[in-house]
Formats: structure tokens, C-alpha cells, sequence
């Protein structure tokens, strides 16, 4: 049964670890930065941006430019990544719960 609960979340575009980490980071704010992330999930630049594109291809983030002093990457959950993160956290719950 956990089994199959598992596939299903594999499934997901948050059913790899840094993609739903970085979901889990961003419901929390209604925006953060590239850096900001970055940093705070001690990952390079180079592996953020490939988890982003993945995630802003399946319409789970969208990403902006914004300018202060210098342009900055800005990063938000989408209402459909908000969904799908519900979706995917209600699986590990059921999975580690045992339901």
C-alpha cells in the first residue's frame, strides 16, 4: 500500500526531494529570491535553476525579474503548486502515517 502511494507521488513534479523542498521553502513567503533560495537550501545556483525550470514548466512556480539597485530573480508558487504541494505533503502523510 505505501508502495503504491509512493509511485503516485513519483508521479508528481514534487515527487523529487529538491523540487518539493523548494515548494515547502516558498509556501511559507509570498515570494523569495533566487539567491534567497539558494542559500537557504545550500544548493548552487546552477542546480536552483534547473529545479526552477522544471518546476515553472509544470506550472508549480513562476518566475520574474524585478529591479531595485541591480535586477533580481524573483520566485512564487503558483495557485496549481499550492495544490499539487497539498496533494504531495497528503501522501507523505498518509505514507509515513501508515493510512
Amino acid at each position: 500500500m505505501r508502495a503504491e502511494k509512493l509511485r503516485k507521488l513519483s508521479t508528481s513534479p514534487l515527487g523529487n526531494p529538491t523540487r518539493l523542498a523548494i515548494a515547502l521553502y516558498l509556501l511559507s513567503r509570498e515570494r523569495s529570491t533566487f539567491i534567497e533560495i539558494a542559500k537557504a537550501l545550500k544548493m548552487t545556483p546552477g542546480n536552483v535553476e534547473f529545479h526552477l525550470k522544471a518546476l515553472e514548466k509544470a506550472g508549480i512556480v513562476r518566475t520574474y525579474y524585478g529591479f531595485g539597485k541591480r535586477p533580481r530573480k524573483f520566485v512564487e508558487l503558483t495557485e496549481e503548486g499550492i495544490e499539487e504541494l497539498e496533494k504531495a505533503l497528503k501522501i507523505l502523510r498518509e505514507v509515513v502515517g501508515g493510512d
